[in-house]
C-alpha cells in the first residue's frame, strides 16, 4: 500500500471495509429472499455457508465500530475457511458428469460454488488487508465513539447481521426439528418473488429504525475491543 498518515489510512480502511460489508449484505439478502421468497429450503451445507458469510461480516463490523485490528481480519479469515469447506464439500458431491447439481444457478454457476468464491475473496482481501500496517498501528478506536453515518451505517449492518441470523436459528426448527437436517429439505410455497423483496424491504428498514435509536442513545466515547 502507498504510504500515507494514519489517518488517512484508517479513514481508506473503513470505506473497504464498508464496501466488503455491503457485498455481504447483498449475498445474505439473496439467501434469505431465495428462503422465503422462492421457497428454497436451505441444505445443512447450505447453512453452514451462510453462516461463514455472517461470520466474514463480523471482522470488517468489529474494525468499523471499535477499531482496526488483525485478530478481527482473522476472525473473518477463519470464518472463510470453515465456510469455504462447507462449499467444496457440496461441490465434490455433484462433481460427477452429468450430475444436475444441487438448488438453482445464477450466470452458469451454482450458488455454493458462488460461496466458495466468495469466501476465498474474502480471505485473500483480508490477508492482504493485513499486509498493511499503518492502519493497525494507528491505534483507531472504531466509531462507536462518535455519533454520525459512519456510526449509525455500523449498527444497521450488525442489526440487519443479527437478525439474518436469528431467521436462521428460527428457521431451522420447523425444518430439522431436534434432529439431523434433511439433505435435501422439501420446498415450501413462499411469498414470491415481490412478496421476498418486500419481505426483504421490511427487515433493512427495521435494521436502519434499530441503527437509527442506538446511534441516538448510545454515549460518544471511544470503546476498545
Amino acid at each position: 500500500m502507498p504510504s500515507m498518515s494514519p489517518e488517512r489510512a484508517v479513514f481508506f480502511s473503513r470505506i473497504i471495509n464498508i464496501v466488503a460489508l455491503l457485498g455481504l449484505l447483498l449475498v445474505l439478502a439473496g439467501s434469505l429472499h431465495l428462503q422465503f421468497g422462492i421457497g428454497e429450503q436451505p441444505c445443512p451445507l447450505c447453512l453452514v455457508q451462510r453462516s461463514g458469510m455472517i461470520g466474514l461480516a463480523v471482522g470488517p463490523l468489529m474494525n468499523l465500530m471499535w477499531g482496526i485490528r488483525a485478530r478481527h481480519y482473522a476472525i473473518s479469515i477463519l470464518a472463510a475457511f470453515a465456510g469455504g469447506a462447507g462449499s467444496v464439500r457440496q461441490i465434490l458431491l455433484h462433481i460427477q458428469p452429468g450430475d444436475p447439481g444441487y438448488g438453482p444457478e445464477f450466470l452458469g454457476w451454482h450458488l455454493y460454488t458462488w460461496a466458495l468464491v466468495t469466501f476465498a475473496v474474502g480471505a485473500v482481501g483480508c490477508a492482504a488487508l493485513l499486509m498493511w500496517q499503518t492502519p493497525l498501528d494507528a491505534g483507531d478506536t472504531g466509531v462507536m465513539g462518535k455519533r454520525g453515518p459512519m456510526r449509525a451505517a455500523s449498527l444497521f449492518v450488525a442489526a440487519f447481521v443479527t437478525i439474518d441470523l436469528l431467521i436462521i436459528a428460527i428457521s431451522v426448527i420447523p425444518e430439522c426439528g431436534l434432529g439431523m437436517c434433511p439433505d435435501d429439505p422439501p420446498n415450501i410455497s413462499g411469498v414470491g418473488d415481490m412478496g421476498g423483496w418486500i419481505a426483504l424491504l421490511v427487515v433493512a428498514l427495521v435494521s436502519a429504525v434499530i441503527a437509527f435509536v442506538l446511534d441516538r442513545k448510545l454515549p460518544e466515547k471511544p470503546i476498545r475491543a
